[in-house]
């Protein structure tokens, strides 16, 4: 089978390895593994490489604010179509967004075309107070991709409940596959020399978040639960390892709490950095806000990967995962005296820290290596029929 990725980003400085983008090298590279026929398809841009040894072609952008987005539409497609000439797939994957042109392939090439939907977007656009034409004219788009795709694939049951509900479609077409991680690039490693290596204070009780600094991470509820512990934990210090937007809000915040000396902003690491930086946390905080909305986050599988003790926010979804791992420490999101009453509970018992990430360690091993996601992505790919 030939299974064609089609990786649709514009945004400058954005690479391979952030979120969703990694998902798709991920399932790609576990499925040439297990002989089947992968390309991805990515954008020409600065930053963007092939974060995977599988057959990779990239696609032309005008570099160009407003003129980045719609070329890489148009040339994700056609460079997929001329592609498909020389050699047809027989499956075209794509992500849901602002984007519909992937289906125009199905009549342009034969192949089935699979739809990954991995976030509630039209939620996430009202609570960011997105205008109305655009909130209406993702819906549209959204909803005319999910009809026009031979299958669904839906990271959480919640998920496939909202594409349900929203568009009408039978629950049949959507597969439930959520996200995983490398569990031979995220592995555990002694704390200690990880601090060392990275420049950091050996001793003290490290609380730290990895991911992308948008609003919906909540780490300012992080910050000020850091300012609660001050004085109250010994050796406590802060780390936020990413970049974005509200990188610079969040430094702020930091300063009005009094953390200057307590937390350090690392900024965006090389991926291949990530699990030292994940190593050295003594807890690792996902402090998702309560409008986030349904998740299946890389954050917490990869901190688990590395035999790390979790502190996540108690969404559905996340809630679930805290249920089938017994490896997740919930709390009620927006809530900085429950998350410092939880971590401070964690910095007085390393017995309890190193029994959650031992079982968090097993747990994704188990079920969220991208080898056994690839696997049960398969019957979706194939077209086998779910019921």
């Amino acid at each position: 089978m030939r299974v064609c990725f089609l990786d649709y980003a514009h945004e400058r400085g954005l690479r391979a390895d952030a979120g969703g983008f990694r998902k798709l090298w991920e399932l790609a590279g576990a499925l040439a593994g297990a002989g089947q026929e992968t390309l991805v398809l990515y954008p020409a841009l600065p930053g963007r490489t092939p974060l995977r040894a599988v057959a990779a072609e990239s696609y032309p952008v005008i570099d160009v604010a407003g003129l980045r987005p719609l070329s890489a539409y148009v040339g994700m497609v056609a460079r997929a179509w001329r592609l498909s000439r020389r050699r047809r797939p027989d499956v075209v994957y794509f992500r849901s967004g602002f984007n519909v042109l992937p289906l125009v392939l199905r009549r342009l090439t034969g192949a089935r075309i699979v739809l990954e939907v991995n976030a509630d977007v039209l939620a996430f656009m009202e609570v960011e107070g997105a205008r109305r034409w655009a909130r209406w004219l993702f819906a549209r788009l959204e909803g005319w991709a999910v009809r026009g795709s031979d299958a669904i694939v839906a990271l959480t049951p919640g998920l496939e409940r909202m594409l349900v509900a929203r568009y009408g479609i039978s629950a049949t077409r959507v597969w439930v596959v959520p996200s995983g991680t490398d569990v031979h690039h995220f592995v555990p490693a002694d704390p200690i020399e990880c601090r060392r290596r990275l420049g950091l204070e050996a001793a003290g009780f490290v609380v730290g978040f990895v991911g992308l600094c948008y609003r919906h991470q909540g780490v300012p509820t992080l910050l000020d639960a850091l300012a609660a512990l001050r004085g109250r934990v010994p050796g406590l210090a802060g780390l936020i390892v990413g970049d974005g937007v509200m990188r610079a809000a969040w430094e702020a915040h930091a300063r009005v709490r009094g953390l200057a000396d307590v937390v350090r902003f690392a900024g965006q690491v090389p991926y291949r950095e990530v699990p030292a930086w994940l190593n050295a946390m003594d807890v690792v905080v996902a402090p998702f806000t309560a409008d986030r909305g349904e998740t299946s986050p890389f954050k917490v599988l990869d901190a688990m990967a590395c035999a790390r003790p979790v502190i996540a926010s108690d969404l559905e979804s996340v809630r679930r995962l805290a249920e089938e791992s017994g490896a997740l420490v919930v709390v009620p999101p927006d809530d900085a005296e429950a998350l410092a009453t939880a971590l401070a509970r964690l910095a007085a018992d390393p017995d309890r820290r190193a029994e959650l990430g031992a079982r968090g360690r097993q747990f994704v091993c188990a079920r969220h290596s991208w080898d056994r996601l690839a696997a049960a992505l398969l019957p979706a790919l194939r077209g086998d029929r779910r019921w």
